[in-house]
This record gives structure tokens, sequence and C-alpha cells, in this order.
């Protein structure tokens, strides 16, 4: 077999074009390369709970993908340090490549993220151009606009996290001597109170905790909503986030909401992050969703007509993630079937879609179904009533709405009388808070979807 380092990077690249951001860096980024034969590999994990997660979600993805990448793996088995004494003659040659890693500072972004592939539209013109901005100039005002820290916001799949990849590969591709750490704000949540933990055999652990973010001149954290407020967690994160500003460092933000509608941060906390640049990104109008399709087929040996072009930006007309996902399907309908694509042939491979909105669960049967488990009228439901008991069951209703369909908080909105996607977030937010702790409401939810049988 050629040199195993060079096959787990070809299989980590083609994983980083199929799965998010955020899974790369918290599951494959850290994988070390073990052993292999003609049939099997074997790859380190960085933790017991990261090989626990890769068993349990990742082998076959991981196949897949060396699949593509030109590698006919039967297995792969993930292991943790302890038991790669069992699977090699040379723990220290593992541990050296550990450590070589971590010298070299690899680029923790997705390469496909750029500034050049970036389609703008309006929907998220600002946030591109001001992003573009922060990577050039990073930590510095411009033109007396304070541009520290940049906070950018939208719903999912609209283009957050390629907009912060962006900034990353631009810096570290211009402005290599930088320290530009990124990191997932769940991943940043689970090392903090992993220091912690290990604080008893290791009193080194928080200070090195504190030190690899207190150290950056760019950080970059990505999905800020779900900074847990205990543990003192947002404690340490503000005076990191001090220590950075006043030192000119730049900081970056991502959230599918502004700082003002995430309810559970510190007011101190949530001043500092409306301190700088606010810059939201919108679902796509028609003519930038047409242009996202273009440019994903820049360079496709498949070709698409205007009018299946037209018809698949008309219809997806959610998330440029669902976007991609359809066209990506009806290219590969056509593939496998051997086909030319057409019009029909497009409908024909989304059509199990079709089917499957048709014939499932919309808002009219989750709102009836809140109706009749409650006893409260659905009128009164998507009305303006404040009685406790309405309100609850309003807020149920607006919970399952969003968790059961992929549907935008503004439509939402629309569904409950036309009220403001912020008190749809603040009603869904309300119920998610309460799940597992909440006996009364953990019930309705569960009895209510058996209603629906979902």
């Amino acid at each position: 077999m050629e040199n195993i380092n060079k096959i787990l990077d070809d299989i980590k690249l083609e994983l980083s074009q199929h799965i998010s951001a955020a899974e790369y860096m918290l599951w494959i980024d850290g994988l070390v390369p073990v052993n292999c034969t003609e049939d099997e590999i074997v790859v380190m994990a960085p933790s017991d709970n990261a090989r626990a997660s890769l068993e349990k979600n990742y082998i076959f993805t991981f196949l897949d993908a060396a699949l593509k990448a030109g590698y006919k793996f039967r297995n792969v088995i993930f292991i943790t340090e302890k038991e790669a004494e069992f699977f090699t003659k040379d723990v220290t040659e593992i541990m050296d490549t550990l450590k070589k890693k971590e010298e070299k500072k690899p680029n923790p972004f997705i390469a496909r993220y750029t500034f050049e592939n970036f389609v703008v539209g309006d929907s998220n013109k600002l946030a591109f151009v001001t992003a573009k901005t922060v990577a050039e100039n990073p930590g510095n005002f411009n033109n007396f606009i304070n541009l520290n820290p940049l906070f950018i916001y939208g719903g999912v799949g609209l283009g957050k996290t390629h907009l912060l990849h962006s900034i990353g590969n631009y810096i570290i591709e211009n402005n290599p001597s930088l320290n530009v750490v990124y990191t997932p704000t769940e991943r940043l949540t689970n090392e903090y109170f992993a220091s912690l933990s290990k604080y008893s055999t290791d009193k080194d652990a928080y200070r090195n905790f504190r030190e690899k973010y207190a150290d950056a001149d760019v950080l970059m954290l990505d999905d800020v909503q779900f900074l847990q407020k205990k543990g003192g967690l947002q404690d340490v994160i503000f005076h990191i986030f001090n220590d950075l500003y006043n030192k000119g460092k730049q900081i970056i933000l991502s959230s599918d909401r502004p700082p003002k509608e995430i309810n559970d941060i510190e007011d101190r906390l949530r001043s500092r992050f409306e301190g700088g640049i606010m810059t939201d990104i919108w679902t796509p109008g028609l003519d930038t969703r047409i242009s996202i399709i273009m440019k994903k087929l820049e360079g496709n040996e498949t070709k698409l007509s205007e009018d299946i072009i037209y018809y698949l930006a008309e219809k997806i007309n959610t998330n440029i993630r669902e976007l991609e996902g359809a066209l990506t399907k009806v290219l590969m309908y056509c593939r496998l079937n051997g086909k030319t694509p057409t019009l029909e042939l497009a409908k024909e491979a989304l059509r199990e879609k079709e089917e499957k909105e048709s014939e499932g669960i919309d808002s009219n049967k989750i709102i009836a179904a809140v109706s009749e488990y409650f006893r409260i009228p659905e009128n009164d439901i998507i009305g303006k009533k404040k009685n406790k008991e309405i309100v609850e069951a309003r807020m149920i209703a607006i919970y399952l709405v969003y968790d059961l369909l992929n549907m935008p908080l503004i439509n939402i909105g629309q569904v409950f009388g036309g009220r403001d996607h912020t008190t749809i977030i603040y009603s869904r937010d309300k119920i998610l808070n309460q799940l597992g702790t909440n006996g009364k409401a953990d019930k309705a939810i569960k009895d209510i979807k058996g209603m629906l049988d979902v």
C-alpha cells in the first residue's frame, strides 16, 4: 500500500466534501493513521467519546469516502491511543505524527469554501463584503467603522459557515503568521468542561484550554447560540473576548439569530457581541438561487437546460443546502439511468420528495392535533388570546411545526396569525429549554406526535 498518511489525507479530503464543517472539525480532523492492509484501515481517534461516535455514525460514510478516493477498504477500525500497541509495533511513530500535526498548524478550513465560489446576491451582499473586508484587515478599523467583532447571523444552510471558512482560508493564505483559531461553540464547550474534569489529575488542563483561545490573533466561534450558561463558561469567554479585543485581535462570530434573540447568554456578553458590526443572511431570491445552481454546475460533465435550472430554483426556496441536495439528486438520477437530463427526468428524480410532502403532515394537521389534545379551538391557537393554557398550547404547536416541518421562521409566523419571527423564536426556545425537565410538556409533545403518527 502507498503511504498511509496520504491515504488518510485523501479520505479526509473526500469526507470534507460531503459532511458539514462542524462534523468534520469534531470527528474527522483529529484522526491519525495507524495501519492498513489491502482490505482494512486502522485510524486513531483523539478520545473515547470520538471513537464511540465514529463507530456509531461514520463507518459507512468513511468507507464510502475511501472508495471515492480510490481505496477499496472493506472495513475501518477506530481505536484510541491506549489500544494502538495492539495494531502497530511503533506507538512512538504515531505520537510523532500527532506532534508534527500540531507543529504544522494545518489549515482547519474546508478548501472548497472560498470567497471566489461564494455566490453573492441581495440576501447576502452586505455579509459578503463585510466578511471580505475583515479577512483583508483582521482586527483593524475600516474608515472609522468598527468591524470587531464581526457577528454574522441567519438561518440554517444559508452560507454562514461558508463565509467563516472563506475568511479563514483567505487569512491563512495571505497572513500565514497569524494564529487563526476556529471552533464550533459545542466543541469549545466540550473542551472547557473536559479541562475542568481533568483538573484533579492535570493542573495545566484548564490553563491550556484558556491559552489556546487567548493566544489567537483571529478567534472564530461558529454557532454561538449554543453557548451554555453554566459552569462559568460564559464568564471565561467574556474575559477572553475582552483580552483579545483590547489587544486589537479579530473576533468573528456566527449564529442562527442576532444577539438580542439568544435567550441563554449573559447581558454583558450580549453587549460585547453587539459592539462591532452585525450582518445577516436571509433566504436567497430566485435570481440568486439560479446563480447558485449555475455555479455548482461549473466543471460538471452533466449539463442542465435553463428550464431544469429554473424549475429547481423555483421549487427549492428554503435554503442553499437543500437546493444543492436537490441538484445533486437530479444529476445522480440522470447519471445512474444513463439518460440526458430533461425537465421530466428532474421532476421524476424529485417526485419522491413531492409525494412525501403531499402525503405527510403539514402545519394545519399539527395545529388540529394540538387543538384536539388540549381541547382548545384552532382559532384560539393561531389567534391573539393570552390565557395561560392557550399560550402554552400555542408554543407547543409552534415548536412542533418548527421540529417536524422544513419551514422558515418567517413562514411559521405567517401560519400563526402573522406573528413576528422573534415571537416564533421565543416560543420555540421556551419549549426546547423545557424538554427533559418538564414532564407535562414532554408528555404533550410525545402524545401529539403519536396522534400525527411521527
